[in-house]
């Protein structure tokens, strides 16, 4: 079986949305109030309109020319504030791998893309966030070298 990574193009809107159902499903069962149902048209038109922006990289894992895993990535530049120096960040705002295909190193792969494109762009900082339910992707972003930044609360008023 032969396995590569390449850069996602603005013609894989479809194979993103198909990678991207499994982790949707997973949000929507645990914050359905929050996430919509999988809509297989509106995820390609939006994985379409995100792949024209510059600042999106998106990377895809393939096993035999059938795409098993992603990620896409978003550089945010944050201005200086009185309280803030100024920095460029790199933030996983997606990984997914389909369950038949994890554990076998492929988000370590697709995470190593997204730390190299960062680095030859100059920028110092990779982030990600997992909603709090997500123990085990938790452990793998941990056992891939992140560290908890920060914690975010919240509560319902109604």
């Amino acid at each position: 079986m032969e396995r590569t990574i390449r850069k996602a193009g603005l013609d894989d809107a479809e194979i993103l949305a198909r990678l991207n159902q499994t982790v949707q499903d997973l949000h929507v069962a645990h914050f359905p109030d929050i996430f919509k149902p999988f809509d297989h048209d509106a995820v390609v038109g939006w994985f379409g309109s995100m792949l024209q922006k510059s600042n999106v990289h998106a990377w895809i894992s393939e096993f035999d020319d059938f795409a098993v895993g992603y990620t896409l990535t978003v550089t945010h530049e944050r201005i200086e504030t009185a309280l803030c120096f100024a920095r460029q960040t790199c933030e996983i705002d997606q990984i997914a791998v389909l369950p038949a295909y994890r554990r076998m190193g492929i988000a370590r792969s697709l995470i190593a893309c997204a730390f190299e494109d960062a680095r030859s762009r100059g920028i110092r900082e990779l982030e990600l966030s997992s909603w709090s339910f997500n123990a085990e992707a938790h452990a793998a972003f941990q056992a891939l070298g992140f560290n908890q930044k920060m914690a975010r609360f919240w509560c319902s008023i109604f």
